[in-house]
């Protein structure tokens, strides 16, 4: 495949904002997927069901897309300027603005008809171009049953921190991944990056759960981003202490060596909300329900629902 197709392909990506692209070829995940299996056998999946029925997918992505001949793997940086007051209660950043899932599909959609209205010039065995109409593309970010962090290390985008998340060289963690999925097969693909982790472990001494069991792992129970967004019990464990989160938890990405830079996005979609900045918990706990969705319409935090933003605040008492 001609390499120009893969610089078009990431200069339109960068001009729709994302700041990484990486290609892999498709293939059965063994090594990932077996690593998966037993951490679901470990119950470290906590409820989240929905990731073990999703399991085959997730090993085979031909499964998801029969003729699925590569992986491109994108990165978009949400890091803002604005900081959290320790004595505040604390949103996850990437929930602050508005919902990446939304913002996020919306460039998909245009880098994948991008994409399908290439004209490829084929191999010298083949008699006819294949164009636009046998293209084909299929875009998650985030909601689909492919592991997206196993996708973005065998392109290239980083390597997966001992934190369980992402780290690029150059941006740190703080990254929406999402996936396009297509039946072009390239002729180079890219390579993993090297874990830069090495025996730094402040990470795992952050935080202050212990949901981090091991270098690289992560036991769902005891993370408090589990516990303020998937958990839908009327309470909380008594022994999970939020250290001030709501929703979602940022401690073991705060304290990552690679996240203490001066970039940020200048996407003002994923800026804190007015409505939000200062808030004291007596203020955000007495959002009405009306309020609560009013604010957080086009935001993840409606994922936890007004009950469970309540119960959430109601912990740090």
């Amino acid at each position: 495949m001609d390499n120009n197709i893969q610089l078009s392909i990431r200069s339109k990506a960068e001009e729709l904002g994302f700041v990484k692209t990486g290609f892999a070829r498709a293939e059965i995940l063994e090594k990932e997927s077996d690593e998966l299996r037993q951490w679901l056998e470990l119950g470290y999946d906590a409820d989240m069901k929905w990731i073990e029925k999703g399991f085959d997918k997730r090993k085979d992505i031909r499964l998801v897309m029969e003729d699925a001949k590569s992986v491109i793997s994108l990165a978009y940086y949400y890091n803002t300027p604005y900081e959290h007051s320790e004595n505040l209660p604390k949103i996850s950043r990437y929930a602050w603005g508005k919902d990446y899932h939304k913002i996020i599909k919306k460039k998909l959609k245009v880098l994948s008809r991008f994409i399908e209205s290439l004209i490829i010039t084929p191999k010298p065995q083949n008699t006819e171009k294949q164009h636009l109409s046998l293209i084909k593309t299929k875009f998650y970010v985030d909601d689909g049953p492919i592991m997206d962090k196993a996708w973005a290390v065998k392109a290239g985008i980083g390597w997966q921190g001992k934190h369980t998340n992402i780290i690029n060289p150059e941006y740190g963690s703080w990254l929406f991944l999402s996936d396009i999925i297509t039946n072009i097969e390239f002729d180079i693909y890219d390579e993993p990056v090297e874990d830069m982790c090495g025996n730094c472990n402040i990470c795992i001494n952050a935080c202050p759960t212990g949901a981090l069991i091991d270098d690289y792992k992560i036991n769902s129970n005891l993370c408090i981003s589990y516990q303020t967004i998937e958990n839908k019990e009327d309470d909380i464990p008594g022994y999970i202490d939020l250290s001030g989160w709501i929703y979602g938890c940022d401690i073991c990405q705060d304290v990552c060596p690679f996240n203490h830079k001066d970039i940020v996005t200048d996407d003002a979609d994923f800026y804190m909300k007015e409505e939000l900045k200062g808030k004291t918990k007596e203020e955000l706990s007495a959002l009405t329900e009306e309020e609560f969705n009013a604010i957080f319409a086009d935001s993840p935090v409606k994922r936890t629902k007004y009950k469970g933003w309540k119960r959430n605040l109601k912990k740090l008492e």
